[in-house]
């Protein structure tokens, strides 16, 4: 007799990509350490502690950012596509719960970085990374609409342009689901088309790569609902492909013959379905460690940047001393960026996200 894998209730995988795929954002970011008023100074990427270790995110861990659109785009379509589509969750229901998850630790760490902005700029003349100061990117930061324009405006806690961008593609994502726009050559046409746009260069602005990922991420979803009917051998064998061809791109793109975004482009949908079916612990205590992992991921992303300008605080008398080139320097701010993610979810994140759901409309 066959036996079938029964569909989880929940993706616990899905906590593991997200854990993972921050860590090389906080290295793609440790540049920031040689900032002074708004310019790298004895700054050498393959000076950075740990190089030798770090090298492929410290030179691309920008790409996490691209996993993590991919990521959300499997988890929207898994929660939300057939709701919409069938007209059981209102817009204003879909974007309350959008803005009680995202927006209070958004609005937190945006007052944070906005007085050690004004602190910085007030002795050093100019900002610590991100020149955008002035009250017109407050406002759009305020709104999380900062990237909504014609191009990127960095400004203030500047990691932020991602989600703001991901906020345009959950509402192009809701209406094109009220349209019907679900089937999965309708997600392979979305693909292809905004991965011709992306490659035509017909346009600059980054939510055409965004939509291109998220929806990858959709694909990803549709593939893995139809795999879960399939035989456990099968899906483990499909898995086991995608692992070896993701170690083949690996393998082309160190040579230098595959760009690192398409390895991105494959690996991460790769990682999810193959993680979905390999993290299923019995144990309660592990489920909840893997989610408090998965957890503490929003909290990372959005707390490196001010941990690091109030380090430059700190050393704006003397930013020559500090020892960005050290690697306990590198293990302190990995670890604190971290430590704080934990509490930041506790005693922040979702009580806050509790309270104002209780207002969620029906």
């Amino acid at each position: 007799m066959t036996s079938h894998s029964a569909p989880p209730t929940t993706l616990l995988g899905l906590e593991w990509v997200r854990f993972a795929c921050i860590l090389p954002v906080l290295l793609w970011h440790y540049n920031h350490f040689y900032f002074v008023a708004g310019h790298p100074v004895g700054f050498e990427r393959t000076a950075q502690p740990g190089y030798s270790l770090f090298a492929p995110f410290y030179e691309h861990g920008f790409l996490s950012v691209q996993a993590f659109w991919c990521l959300s785009g499997f988890i929207f379509f898994w929660k939300y596509a057939e709701p919409v589509q069938a007209a059981q969750v209102s817009l204003a229901r879909f974007l309350w719960l959008r803005f009680s998850r995202l927006y209070p630790l958004h609005l937190l760490t945006l007052l944070l970085v906005a007085a050690l902005s004004w602190v910085y700029e007030r002795q050093m003349g100019a900002g610590f990374v991100y020149q955008n100061q002035d009250w017109w990117h407050f406002g759009l930061q305020l709104l999380m609409a900062s990237d909504w324009g014609p191009t990127i405006s960095w400004s203030f806690n500047g990691p932020i342009w991602s989600i703001s961008l991901e906020l345009l593609v959950y509402l192009i994502f809701f209406g094109l689901c009220r349209l019907g726009v679900t089937r999965w050559w309708m997600v392979l046409g979305l693909i292809a088309g905004s991965g011709a746009v992306y490659a035509l260069k017909l346009t600059s602005h980054p939510v055409v790569l965004c939509l291109f990922f998220f929806y990858l991420g959709a694909l990803t979803c549709q593939v893995h609902q139809r795999a879960s009917h399939w035989p456990v051998s099968r899906q483990q064998a499909l898995a086991g492909l995608g692992v070896a061809a993701t170690v083949g791109a690996l393998a082309l793109s160190t040579a230098g013959l595959v760009r690192p975004m398409y390895v991105v482009a494959l690996m991460t949908p790769v990682a999810i379905f193959a993680l979905v079916r390999w993290v299923q612990p019995q144990s309660a205590r592990t489920r909840s460690f893997i989610e408090t992992l998965g957890h503490m991921t929003y909290s990372t992303y959005l707390w490196h940047f001010p941990l690091q300008l109030a380090a430059a605080v700190w050393f704006m008398d003397r930013p020559q001393d500090l020892p960005a080139h050290s690697g306990w320097w590198l293990a302190a701010y990995l670890g604190l960026s971290y430590a704080v993610a934990v509490p930041s979810y506790r005693l922040i994140e979702a009580p806050a996200q509790r309270w104002l759901r209780r207002f969620t409309p029906r």
